[in-house]
């Protein structure tokens, strides 16, 4: 192999000590070198010396290395970390270049507030919410004292109004054969005090409909828009802006996964000064920031790969997101080992029963502040025990061990009918919007309250934990539920996780001849056919000169299968 410091040959000290190592477990390390340092003696010291004074040291310097078959390497020199300055030569770490350690190192400090700051622009969906607070008994009860009281006021005065135009027909009309007529003063008094109470009742009426106008809009606040964003386009832009390509099948899917941020508050006065149909200063700036419970990209790619299951590999400045067996469909890969053990001639392996899990439970947070996602277990988390099929001796049972699906979000709630106090108040303001239309109105408040199916409720203006919603155009659909329940995204994405349908024998420090190509190829795609069966590879050491490589790998093997099941608890 050859190396090269800023684009020039150099002959580091240990270059006979370097190998090639990949490591596909956890998130994927692709194409390393197997020191952990680089002794760079002579010029390539001078090199680093003259980098250091131009540049400093919070840049890293371009590294190659080119294998005898041609593949060349991208690295970088870190000099951030643990470089040993000697009087003839520096001892450095070297960093695959656009690979995972650098992704990761900048994802997990890259926050979205930053990537706005320096003009990233988001694709920001406008996500319709009410609120629906917690005493609607009491809003009940206000509106059924109300509606007595103006109610029975309403009748007195039309009654009232009723007696008044009596009195005045009586009045003014003459009794045949009865002279002489009534006299024109009290015709007069009778005419007024009808007007009057005319006057009165139009009041009375006017003063209902203001009334019930707004103790609607305090019950029923109108319609406001959070801004949100799709979780695919958070981590795209992330991606781009660190110089890499997203490449994801698993998020091509969930395009509706839109993430609504905590809201924030402008600079105003306290929010105990506002009714809470004032309550219009709040809002979301559409990415996740400081208050959300996540705000970093690096944050955010956990956070799929905990909730759906996934790996995230980074190879040549692409990004890839799917799920842990997504490879396996692709591979055109054979490979044919040799003994794992060559002075007995014969192959070792162990099981993998450190995956074997008791409990998997996947769940959603809760968020006390509002109270909708308390009232909503029921779809926000799923339990599943493995157990034991025959049972000999209960107190030698071993299977152990939680595998926690912690989603970091709280499941956004769909207002998906009327509520019972919102069915009851519809009859009192279809009574209101038809005094309104008498008097020439073009009142619709009834109609209003059914126009609120299909929007986010939450209990009071602010939440303190970031909502995933299952969304189009910021509305969820009618059957987000089935989407994004939590016994949906476990049988979707981690079923495949039960040790009976897992099952696998794994071979350690396994000889076998390659060729650079077939290397390549592993690189890209660690899923091979060994004996017939579709194997994992878990990590190889590759000696370039000698087109061997020592690898480790998964064979499927089902001896959980017909011994252990799992159940569902709750879902």
């Amino acid at each position: 192999m050859r190396h090269f410091l800023n684009n020039i040959e150099i002959s580091p000290r240990n270059v006979l000590e370097i190998g090639l190592n990949t490591d596909f477990s956890g998130n994927p390390e692709i194409l390393s070198i197997d020191v952990d340092k680089i002794k760079l003696p002579r010029e390539a010291k001078q090199i680093i010396e003259d980098h250091i004074a131009s540049q400093g040291v919070f840049e890293g310097i371009p590294y190659q290395i080119i294998t005898d078959s041609g593949i060349t390497l991208d690295y970088y020199v870190d000099l951030t970390e643990q470089a040993v300055y000697g009087t003839y030569e520096i001892e450095v770490k070297i960093k695959k270049r656009q690979g995972i350690d650098l992704f990761f190192e900048n994802a997990d400090g890259l926050s979205f507030e930053l990537m706005n700051k320096k003009g990233v622009n988001f694709n920001y969906i406008d996500c319709p919410y009410l609120i629906i607070p917690e005493n609607q008994a009491e809003m009940g009860l206000n509106i059924a004292i109300s509606l007595f009281v103006m109610t029975k006021e309403g009748i007195a005065s039309i009654r009232d109004l009723s007696t008044a135009v009596t009195n005045l027909i009586e009045a003014t009309t003459p009794n045949i054969g009865i002279p002489p007529a009534p006299p024109l003063g009290e015709i007069i008094s009778v005419v007024i005090r009808t007007l009057a109470q005319l006057a009165y009742t139009i009041a009375i009426l006017v003063a209902i409909i203001k009334l019930g106008q707004q103790m609607f809009e305090l019950i029923f606040p109108k319609i406001r828009y959070y801004k949100g964003t799709q979780l695919k386009e958070l981590i795209q832009k992330g991606c781009q802006y660190l110089g890499f390509t997203l490449q994801s099948n698993l998020l091509n899917g969930l395009t509706n996964l839109t993430i609504l941020p905590v809201p924030l508050i402008k600079e105003k006065d306290s929010v105990t000064d506002f009714i809470q149909n004032d309550l219009n200063f709040s809002f979301t700036k559409g990415y996740l920031t400081s208050q959300d419970t996540i705000s970093t990209l690096g944050g955010l790619i956990k956070a799929v790969e905990t909730m759906f299951n996934a790996r995230t590999k980074v190879y040549q400045g692409k990004v890839e997101i799917e799920r842990r067996d997504f490879w396996q469909l692709l591979t055109t890969n054979t490979l044919v080992p040799a003994l794992n053990d060559q002075d007995k001639r014969s192959n070792n392996y162990t099981l993998n029963t450190n995956e074997a899990w008791k409990r998997t439970y996947v769940h959603y947070q809760v968020d006390y502040s509002d109270f909708h996602t308390v009232d909503f277990f029921d779809p926000t988390d799923a339990e599943y025990s493995c157990e034991p099929v025959n049972v000999v001796n209960a107190d030698l049972v071993t299977i152990k061990g939680l595998n926690d699906v912690n989603i970091p979000f709280a499941l956004g709630v769909r207002k998906n009918n009327l509520n019972w106090l919102e069915n009851f108040a519809k009859g009192f303001f279809q009574t209101l919007d038809n005094i309104a239309n008498i008097f020439g109105g073009n009142s619709n408040l009834a109609n209003t309250i059914q126009n609120r199916i299909g929007v986010t409720q939450i209990g009071q203006q602010y939440y303190s934990v970031t909502k995933l919603l299952w969304a189009v155009n910021g509305k969820q659909t009618a059957n987000y539920v089935s989407q994004l329940r939590a016994s949906k995204i476990y049988a979707d994405y981690h079923a495949i996780n039960e040790i009976q349908v897992n099952g696998y024998k794994i071979f350690s420090d396994v000889p076998i001849r390659i060729t650079s190509q077939e290397f390549v190829n592993l690189l890209d795609n660690n899923y091979a056919n060994i004996d017939g069966l579709m194997c994992e590879i878990l990590s190889i050491n590759y000696i370039d000169e000698q087109s061997q490589a020592i690898i480790s790998y998964k064979e499927p093997f089902d001896y959980a299968s017909g011994k252990v099941t799992t159940i569902e608890i709750n879902g």
